[in-house]
C-alpha cells in the first residue's frame, strides 16, 4: 500500500521549502518508487496513487503472466495446508471456474466477464446458492493472489441474492420408510441425525472411543466438527440400544477380519467415504424425496416443539450463532395450525370468563 507526502527542504538561511503538490511513494519489484502526482489536492492525489497501483502489473511482466490456473492451484493448496475437510467441494468449484477461465491471465479477468459467467451458470440451471459458492472460490483465489503478491488488483465480484430459508422436514414415517431400505449401520447413523441434527461428516468420522456406554454419552471431539467445537450429548434410549447392537456387530466383524475398526459406522470394517449413493437409493426405494440435511432442520424443529432451551439446542446441533440456528428453526404448517388452535382456545376461555363475570 503506497502513501502520499509533500517533499520538504531547508534552504540557506533556515527557510523551509515545501512542495505545493503531493508525491506518491510505493514499491515495484522491491524498489521504492517516488513520483510527483502533480495534484495539490490530497483527494485527487489519492486517486492518482490508486490508479498507479492498479496498473503496476503493466510495469512488471512477471505479474502479467500469472494465470487463473495458478491462482486455483494456490487456492486448493490453501485448503490442504489448513486441513479443511471440504476440499472435494473446493475442487468442484475450481473445476467449474477453470472450465470458463482456464488458461487466462488473471489480470485480464474483469467484472463484466464475471457477470457473463453468472449468466452462463444460470442458463445451465445452477441455483443462486451454487453460483455463489463458485464466486466465493473465485474471490478467495484473488485474495490469496494479492496476499502472495501474484496479483495486485481483483475484479469486482458481486454475489447473487439467495434465500436462506430452509423448508425440508423429515417426518417419523418418512424416516422409518427410508431407513427400511438401509443396512443396520446406516439406520443407526440416520437415527442419530434424526435425534441430534448432526451433519453427515460429523457422523461418518465418529470413532468408537467417543461412545461411553456407561454414562450413555457421545462426544464429538474439538476439531472434528464444522465449527471446530466439541459436544457431549446423552443418548436417547432408542439410540443407546441401537448403538449397543452396532457395537456388538462391530466386535464380531473385528474378530472375523482380525483387525481393529476405529470408526462407529463402517462397511464390513471399511470407513464410509461417500454416503450419497446409499441415501439416494433408499429414498428411491421408499418413494420419498428428501435430503440427508433435512434431518438437521427436523431436529431443530423437534427441539423447538419440545421447548428445549435454545442454548442447549444450539450446543447439541452445533450451531455457533443464533442467527444461523434461526434459519433452521422454521415454523411448519402443523405448528402454525396448532398456534391457531391455541389462539382460539384462549379466546374461548377468555369469553367464558367474561360471561361468568357478567352474570355475577
Amino acid at each position: 500500500m503506497g502513501s502520499l507526502f509533500k517533499p520538504r527542504k531547508t534552504m540557506k538561511g533556515g527557510e523551509v521549502w515545501e512542495s505545493k503538490t503531493y508525491w506518491a511513494k510505493y514499491r515495484l519489484n522491491g524498489k521504492v518508487i517516488r513520483r510527483n502526482t502533480k495534484k495539490d489536492s490530497e483527494t485527487k492525489a489519492k486517486r492518482v496513487l490508486t490508479l498507479w497501483e492498479g496498473n503496476l502489473h503493466q510495469a512488471d511482466p512477471r505479474l502479467e503472466k500469472v494465470t487463473i490456473d495458478e491462482l486455483a492451484k494456490d487456492y486448493l493448496n490453501d485448503y490442504r495446508l489448513n486441513h479443511r475437510r471440504s476440499i472435494d467441494q473446493a475442487k468442484r468449484y475450481a473445476e467449474r471456474i477453470l472450465k470458463v477461465f482456464g488458461g487466462r491471465k488473471a489480470s485480464t479477468i474483469n467484472a463484466a466477464e464475471v457477470k457473463e459467467y453468472i449468466l452462463l451458470r444460470e442458463k445451465e440451471g445452477a441455483a443462486p446458492a451454487t453460483i455463489n459458492r463458485d464466486l466465493s472460490a473465485l474471490i478467495r483465489m484473488f485474495t490469496l493472489g494479492k496476499e502472495s503478491g501474484k496479483v495486485l488488483v481483483a475484479p469486482l465480484i458481486k454475489k447473487l441474492k439467495e434465500s436462506n430459508v430452509r423448508k425440508g422436514f423429515m417426518g417419523e414415517v418418512e424416516h422409518l420408510a427410508i431407513t427400511e431400505h438401509m443396512p443396520f449401520w446406516a439406520k443407526v447413523m440416520c437415527e442419530a441425525a434424526y435425534t441430534f441434527g448432526w451433519r453427515e461428516q460429523e457422523l461418518l468420522t465418529l470413532k468408537r472411543s467417543q461412545l461411553d456406554f456407561t454414562s450413555r454419552h457421545i462426544r464429538l471431539e474439538v476439531g472434528t466438527t464444522k465449527n471446530d467445537e466439541g459436544r457431549n450429548v446423552k443418548m436417547t434410549e432408542r439410540l443407546y440400544e441401537m448403538l449397543q447392537q452396532l457395537e456388538k456387530e462391530t466386535k464380531e466383524t473385528e474378530a472375523r477380519l482380525g483387525k481393529t475398526i476405529p470408526v462407529v459406522f463402517h462397511r464390513n470394517g471399511r470407513p464410509v467415504k461417500d454416503f450419497r449413493g446409499l441415501w439416494e437409493n433408499a429414498c428411491k426405494a421408499a418413494k420419498v424425496e428428501r435430503l440427508f440435511h433435512d434431518y438437521r432442520r427436523t431436529a431443530v424443529r423437534n427441539m423447538e416443539r419440545a421447548r428445549v432451551p435454545r442454548s442447549a439446542a444450539m450446543n447439541i446441533t452445533g450451531h455457533k450463532t443464533e442467527s444461523i440456528y434461526r434459519r433452521y428453526a422454521i415454523v411448519d404448517q402443523e405448528t402454525m395450525d396448532d398456534a391457531t388452535a391455541r389462539i382460539e382456545a384462549a379466546r374461548t376461555l377468555a369469553n367464558a370468563e367474561s360471561d361468568g363475570d357478567s352474570e355475577k
